[in-house]
């Protein structure tokens, strides 16, 4: 591989993605909420570890993870976004912890000191490498020995029902982008079958254990929120944005949808299963 690594990734987060991201961070904290809880519980984040916090995005996770190790641990902050740093220093800010810091940078090529984090965590923002394995053997450097990596990502999107049932519809009435190869940086390019576990022992990892969670992905308080919600973010809005259809088919696939929805009202708002994978390993 040639020239500076990710920089497509790095235009998005710090462009249209980042904003998009941020506009949604209520919704998707929600969302996103059960996935990283389960990711937690299997890292058994410990009173004073050290953390790093890959793709941490608008910081709900690192402020989790640092009232998780105290005041004597420490938890950093990394996304390649400016855009979604600025809202979580903001929270951190806001939260009265000490003990976090966020930072601008990219982990595939971070020069990490050496052996400084007893856990490297991620809720969903490892999938965006462009070489996963290089990104894997850098985030590894930054471990101790014996030190410990826990993250979710999304298993297959026809294993998803909040990625197919919108997509359904979409597909009714636009033609649908080709699929990418499975490896393609992106939402779900750690989820073929021996994917993860693959990459990690490339990397240099042991003891890699790969679980499949379902969980309720709420899409929205109520259909209008969880319509909106679903033609902005995810396959099904990034074929709306492919197709770019007229203000007519896009009303009508907005009406279709939530029509659909009304099927998946819960107590807890518009839910449609989710699945992730959570993944662990070890430093030899």
């Amino acid at each position: 591989m040639t020239g500076k690594p990710n920089v497509d990734m790095e235009e998005f987060w710090n462009g249209e993605g980042g904003l998009k991201w941020v506009s949604l961070d209520e919704r998707l904290d929600e969302s996103l909420k059960p996935f990283g809880a389960e990711a937690m519980r299997v890292a058994k984040v410990a009173t004073n570890a050290r953390v790093l916090d890959v793709g941490c995005g608008c910081g709900d996770t690192s402020l989790d993870l640092a009232r998780r190790v105290g005041p004597e641990g420490y938890v950093h902050g990394l996304d390649i976004s400016t855009t979604v740093l600025e809202l979580a220093q903001k929270k951190a800010r806001a939260s009265g912890l000490t003990n976090i810091a966020f930072e601008c940078a990219d982990a595939q090529t971070q020069v990490f000191r050496g052996g400084e984090y007893d856990l490297v965590f991620s809720r969903f923002g490892v999938m965006f490498f462009d070489d996963a394995v290089a990104a894997f053997k850098n985030i590894r450097t930054a471990l101790k020995p014996d030190g410990r990596l826990a993250f979710a990502c999304w298993a297959a999107p026809q294993e998803n029902p909040w990625v197919q049932v919108p997509l359904q519809i979409v597909a009714r009435h636009l033609p649908l982008p080709p699929p990418v190869a499975a490896d393609t940086p992106g939402p779900f390019s750690l989820s073929g079958e021996g994917r993860a576990s693959g990459v990690l022992t490339s990397a240099g990892f042991t003891d890699v254990t790969v679980t499949a969670f379902c969980a309720p992905f709420v899409v929205g308080k109520d259909v209008a929120e969880a319509v909106r919600f679903l033609m902005q973010l995810g396959p099904a809005a990034g074929a709306l944005a492919k197709a770019e259809p007229s203000v007519e088919t896009r009303a009508l696939i907005a009406t279709e949808i939530g029509e659909m929805l009304k099927d998946f009202n819960t107590a807890q708002g518009i839910c449609l299963d989710g699945v992730a994978l959570i993944v662990t390993a070890r430093t030899p």
